[in-house]
């Protein structure tokens, strides 16, 4: 039994005829298989895996013109990024076997880094209250039931990838809560400012105060232009199911500068691509953020 998730997005994807940015794919080299594996606690492992989109390396000319658009930012915390958000249009096709003969449910988690940071929320503690929720993924999360024996296939669209972008940006750079950045819709933004960082209060929280237009007293005084915006450029994805299922999943990549991908992808020479060496983001409650 094969069942499409609308909700999520229809697995199959027409390119435009004769588009000077026609996609390429990129299929994990593994699936995730989880479902099984417990933990001490009596508690199913999710399996995990990140795939990261091969990028050819910047030219001296890419360079150069990068540079002098960075002399004309004044604020030394604005790096504009070598790929933007706007430059690589990312969507994920992904299909979930269930390998048992009974009705399961899963979720699959959206994660990523770009080429400054890495995101997991298990590294971000925005709460030490027991009955805290969780620190969300960038998307996905939402409970899919999948029949017996049967797949589900479905779509992180080319929307949800720039959103997931642009909200990375924001939690990592702007000091943006992640349930606030998740939260809202910020794919088309021009600009944002960036927050004061967050304070522990007596109850083991982290709290900030109000910087929505740049004015507030919460606010740094910096704003990251849409231009300082950088792309994704690794996919984390996090797959939950209740019984033993597999996950497959392969990354769609519309080269909008037209220059950025490689002619053989992931077999591209290491030496052909631009290094990609993000910070791990962490932020906790139990201790002062810096």
């Amino acid at each position: 039994m094969r069942t499409t998730l609308m909700g999520l997005g229809v697995l199959s994807v027409a390119a435009a005829a004769g588009c000077a940015n026609d996609p390429v794919y990129i299929p994990s080299p593994t699936s995730i298989d989880a479902g099984e594996m417990m933990d001490m606690d009596g508690n199913l492992l999710p399996g995990m895996s990140a795939l990261i989109i091969p990028v050819n390396r910047e030219t001296t000319k890419d360079a150069a013109d990068r540079m002098r658009r960075q002399a004309l930012i004044t604020d030394p915390l604005v790096v504009l990024p070598y790929i933007n958000v706007d430059d690589l249009e990312i969507s994920i096709e992904w299909t979930i076997h269930n390998l048992t003969d009974k009705p399961g449910n899963a979720m699959v988690e959206l994660n990523g880094a770009n080429q400054f940071f890495r995101y997991d929320p298990s590294m971000v503690v925005l709460s030490t209250a027991r009955e805290a929720p969780p620190t969300p993924g960038l998307d996905g999360d939402i409970p899919l039931e999948i029949p017996a024996n049967g797949t589900l296939s479905g779509l992180f669209t080319e929307d949800n990838l720039r959103e997931t972008a642009i909200d990375l940006d924001q939690i990592t750079r702007a000091n943006v809560n992640p349930f606030r950045a998740t939260l809202t819709i910020n794919k088309n933004l021009e600009s944002f400012p960036q927050w004061m960082p967050a304070t522990v209060n007596m109850e083991g929280e982290l709290v900030q105060e109000p910087c929505l237009d740049g004015t507030q007293p919460g606010c740094t005084g910096t704003v990251f232009p849409r231009e300082a915006i950088p792309a994704m450029l690794e996919a984390d994805l996090v797959f939950k199911p209740d019984r033993h299922m597999v996950l497959e999943y392969t990354i769609r990549v519309r080269d909008i500068r037209g220059d950025m991908m490689p002619d053989k992808l992931l077999s591209a020479p290491m030496t052909d691509l631009e290094p990609f060496m993000p910070a791990d983001f962490m932020l906790s409650a139990a201790t002062p953020p810096p």
